[in-house]
């Protein structure tokens, strides 16, 4: 009986150690130390130097001035110090009086420059913790992973503050 049990259990002992070991679960890979802030982030972001934020603008509507939401592509060619407003050659606009949706289909953006950029971000990356991967883009040079950004304000366009909705690195 013992013989037969071990005949048994053998192949099962082996497919057992076969099977690779589970990685780390979904929560793990996105939670961050305590003492982790966004400008840690930022530095940790850069890859090869370059980034590529989808940007929604706040409309304004005071002291004498109306600036309509609107949004853009914006490129960073050192995406750790990525603020300002950008150059025309490093924005693409989007819309223009209302909010861009970014999600749930493939888009496309063409700077000035004549560069295409091209991505799709998940229908469902707005329910996503912020960091997470959410989509992939890319352009005729590189490939770039997308992540749902923390709504960080990347400059102001008047008194109307402009936020990263979603980065590319």
């Amino acid at each position: 009986m013992k013989m037969l049990f071990l005949a048994v259990l053998a192949p099962l002992l082996q497919l057992a150690a076969a099977a690779p070991a589970p990685g780390p679960t979904p929560d793990a890979q996105r939670s961050f130390p305590s003492d982790f802030n966004s400008t840690d982030l930022l530095t940790k972001r850069q890859g090869d130097g370059s980034g590529v934020h989808l940007v929604n603008c706040d409309g304004f509507g005071g002291e004498g001035t109306i600036i309509p939401p609107n949004s853009m592509v914006v490129y960073c060619p050192n995406d750790g110090n990525c603020g300002g407003f950008p150059s025309n050659d490093n924005r693409c606009v989007m819309s223009q009086n209302f909010l861009f949706t970014w999600e749930g289909q493939a888009q496309a953006c063409t700077f000035p420059t004549g560069v295409r950029f091209a991505w799709f971000v998940n229908s469902n990356a707005q329910s996503q913790p912020n960091f997470a991967h959410v989509g992939d883009g890319g352009n005729q040079f590189r490939a770039y992973a997308g992540f749902k950004d923390d709504k960080r304000v990347m400059f102001n366009q008047g008194s109307s503050p402009c936020r990263s909705i979603y980065y590319f690195i």
